[in-house]
């Protein structure tokens, strides 16, 4: 998965409202295409064993919530968990993981990004046309067994200079960086807890 964009920490999401589900936004384009393309999960995006409905359709129908319908990737509905690492470019330094880049809150973003959501407060009323339905890598955040994080530098400065301060006034190339800005490259590696026929595809 990619993302690029701002990744705030998790306690000032409140500074801007629906930051966790412009993400989520992202990255269901990028499931979206998987279950298209992938040569297991699309079997599942077509009627099958003469069910009334495709697979990934029964799927959302299951996970309906707060006017959405879900497909979570990863869910306890087909015994899988998931390993996650996770290639983090930001402004700065070389290192500094913990102090410079706040890596707990942001990975908390994140997880919760990933995930179906666990309130309604900072969703839209309704999906969007291309969004129902939603698809998702978890079903829960709890589903996330190992985590791996990498850090380094975003060189591509252009990407991450403010534009919102006065002309007038000069800022040093590290004052006007947007420390929040990221560049995530994030590889997912699928685990069964129990090995059954309806798993087969996403672990094989």
């Amino acid at each position: 998965m990619f993302y690029e964009g701002e990744l705030h920490s998790s306690g000032n999401n409140s500074k801007r409202p629906g930051h966790k589900h412009d993400i989520r936004r992202e990255f269901h384009k990028q499931f979206r295409e998987l279950w298209r393309v992938d040569g297991n999960l699309n079997e599942w995006m077509d009627y099958a064993n003469d069910e009334t409905a495709p697979a990934f359709q029964r799927i959302a129908d299951r996970n309906g919530k707060w006017g959405y319908r879900w497909v979570p990737l990863v869910s306890d509905e087909n015994f899988t968990h998931c390993s996650l690492d996770v290639l983090m470019l930001r402004p700065g330094k070389a290192g500094g993981l913990i102090v410079d880049t706040d890596i707990d809150n942001r990975l908390k973003t994140l997880f919760d990004a990933l995930q179906i959501p666990t309130s309604q407060s900072q969703l839209p009323e309704t999906p969007a046309s291309d969004e129902d339905p939603f698809f998702v890598l978890l079903e829960k955040d709890s589903l996330i067994s190992s985590v791996s994080v990498t850090t380094d530098r975003l060189l591509a400065r252009a990407r991450f200079t403010r534009n919102d301060f006065p002309d007038s006034l000069t800022l040093s190339a590290d004052q006007s960086a947007n420390r929040d800005y990221v560049v995530l490259i994030i590889s997912v590696a699928i685990h069964a807890t129990k090995t059954t026929m309806g798993n087969l595809h996403l672990i094989g």
